[in-house]
């Protein structure tokens, strides 16, 4: 009897590349920060910085691990040492009774990336189950993706423009925000689920009105992108006098689409705020690099 590998995932976030098992779920996340679990707890965990050099390796340490209870481990798993070859390694691990961590902090000598990870496991530390897992992670993992980063999580997949970094996000059921920045402009790509009760509650522009935060009596246009329904959203995109003076005065102009991706269930779409009026097929094309997964 041949034994089935369990299911990956393929994983990213805001730098980093990685599949991990698909019964793992992110349940928190940060700018440069990813917490994994399953259905026991709390399964990896990984904290990373760009262009942080040797010192944020030593830095990543001490803010990871539980402070006054990490030490450096004597060593890690083969299987994991054999896919961190391209990385300066430091084993570490801590205990706090009834719960272990193993994993190394990281340095990239040819980018510079530091980061730590570590794996979860009980007091006699991870299984070996938990090991064979993580080894498939760390041979995933990916930190030179050329281009913009790209993030594929909670059922969304997404790549910004060149030049836009992510400023912040916001999941809550049903709803996930990513916030990127660049200069003066920003852009909010939003996913809302599942559509079928949403829209049987509301129709598509009130909840994009909702979604990205624009007056609720605001004009809607119909522009179908693709296949999908979609409508379209406006303030101070306008060339008149009026106009031009509230963007002088501080008041961006604004540009939102949001569609119904019927297939997925799922509402997607993209708003933009920047000093001078947005072109809408740029706009378009961004959107529509927004996906369900």
């Amino acid at each position: 009897m041949t034994s089935t590998a369990p299911p990956f995932t393929p994983t990213a976030w805001n730098g980093l590349r990685l599949t991990v098992p698909s019964a793992w779920r992110p349940t928190r996340l940060g700018l440069g920060y990813m917490l994994f679990e399953d259905g026991a707890g709390p399964a990896f965990e990984l904290k990373w910085r760009q262009n942080a050099g040797r010192d944020g390796m030593e830095a990543a340490f001490r803010a990871m691990t539980p402070k006054g209870r990490a030490r450096r481990a004597e060593a890690l798993p083969e299987s994991w040492l054999d896919r961190l070859a391209a990385f300066e390694s430091m084993p570490i691990a801590w205990s706090t009774g009834a719960h272990t961590g193993l994993g190394a902090a990281l340095f990239c000598p040819d980018c510079g990336l530091a980061a730590v990870f570590q794996a979860y496991g009980t007091a006699a530390g991870p299984s070996p189950d938990r090991v064979a897992e993580v080894a498939a992670v760390l041979a995933s993992l990916d930190h030179h993706q050329p281009g913009p980063p790209a993030f594929a999580v909670f059922g969304l997949g997404y790549t910004p423009p060149p030049e836009f970094l992510l400023a912040s996000f916001h999941f809550a059921p049903g709803r996930f925000n990513l916030h990127f920045a660049a200069g003066r402009r920003r852009l909010d790509i939003l996913r809302l689920a599942p559509a079928e009760v949403l829209l049987a509650r509301d129709h598509l522009a009130r909840l994009a009105a909702q979604g990205f935060g624009f007056d609720a009596d605001v004009a809607a246009a119909t522009t179908p992108m693709g296949r999908c329904p979609a409508v379209w959203l406006a303030e101070r995109q306008g060339t008149g006098f009026g106009q031009r003076l509230l963007r002088l005065c501080g008041r961006p102009s604004r540009l939102a689409v949001l569609r119904h991706d019927e297939a997925a269930d799922k509402l997607l779409g993209a708003a933009i705020a920047a000093p001078k009026p947005i072109d809408p097929g740029w706009l378009a094309e961004t959107a529509a690099h927004c996906v369900s997964l």
